[in-house]
């Protein structure tokens, strides 16, 4: 089998050399031979080196040109991705619609995208065991609300700086989302933002014991789901996921308004319907979360 491959590749060889075959046609015998598209050009690179060493410096021109051109297109097709999730978040973005809500302490969470292998991905963080609130906790970077902070997006970023260094000016500003009123009485406005797929977390250990990514239609698989009525401090269904890291083997138990925060996301960036009951409209859930929040507001 291994020797079939290699025969196919070498015979690949002298088509290119002598028939001046292009790499659509290495790519089409790559695969006839099962082999990746990498090792037969590496392959292809050995053989003519020893038919024909002056054909080499060629052979490395037109692959260095096919990689660029490879590299490029890639990152074309990543920008115009991000482009076309910010168009669609954008139609969320909740402006000024509640600045006129009662005086309440407020908090933000920055909902961190970014793309990988042409998937969505978020950022989420494990909260220390040693915090005195929702220690041991799956969290979007976030915290609340700073008297030097100008508005929701400030404290957003400040403490996505302070909890996993991340740099504000690395963060694309996308759309702020609808505020929700969580356990402990903060009103949580959910700011969504792009960042690099290289970015690197530096987590505060003092506020965060570990930083992990999950694909976002993660959130609206049935697969890991799981949701009940009538929990106390919540409204609605409180829902529940088990993730595995598959880099760090760890298991991550994302629930209540994180796993909520993270479902409406890719609710509205995806444009897909989850597989299970969420008590919301995906494709209007505005009304939703404004009935939720006059309701708390209300009981105040």
């Amino acid at each position: 089998m291994v020797l079939g491959k290699f025969t196919i590749i070498y015979t690949l060889a002298f088509l290119q050399r002598r028939c001046f075959l292009n790499y659509h046609g290495l790519i089409r015998l790559s695969a006839a031979a099962n082999v990746s598209f990498t090792v037969s050009i590496t392959v292809l690179f050995l053989a003519v080196n020893v038919c024909c060493p002056r054909f080499c410096v060629y052979l490395i021109i037109s692959r260095t040109r096919l990689f660029k051109t490879w590299t490029l297109t890639r990152s074309l097709t990543i920008m115009h991705v991000i482009e076309e999730i910010i168009g669609i978040l954008k139609q969320f973005d909740i402006g000024d619609k509640f600045s006129n809500l009662p005086l309440l302490p407020r908090a933000s969470v920055l909902i961190p995208l970014f793309v990988r292998s042409g998937r969505l991905y978020t950022l989420l963080t494990l909260r220390s065991k040693e915090l005195r609130t929702s220690a041991g906790e799956v969290c979007f970077p976030g915290g609340k609300r700073d008297p030097s902070d100008h508005d929701d997006v400030d404290t957003a970023l400040r403490e996505a700086e302070e909890e996993i260094g991340l740099s504000p000016d690395d963060v694309q500003v996308v759309c702020t989302l609808f505020p929700i009123i969580n356990k402990t009485g903060l009103l949580v406005t959910p700011v969504v933002g792009f960042i690099e797929e290289s970015f690197c977390p530096s987590p505060n250990p003092a506020e965060v014991s570990a930083v992990f990514t999950v694909p976002l239609d993660f959130f609206t698989s049935k697969e890991d789901h799981h949701s009940t009525y009538g929990v106390v401090g919540m409204s609605g269904l409180l829902h529940s996921f088990y993730f595995v890291d598959t880099d760090s083997g760890s298991q991550y138990h994302i629930w209540g308004l994180t796993a909520l925060l993270a479902i409406l996301v890719a609710v509205l960036a995806l444009k897909k319907k989850p597989e299970f009951e969420v008590g919301f409209d995906s494709e209007d859930p505005l009304a939703f979360f404004q009935q939720i929040l006059h309701r708390r507001i209300s009981k105040l």
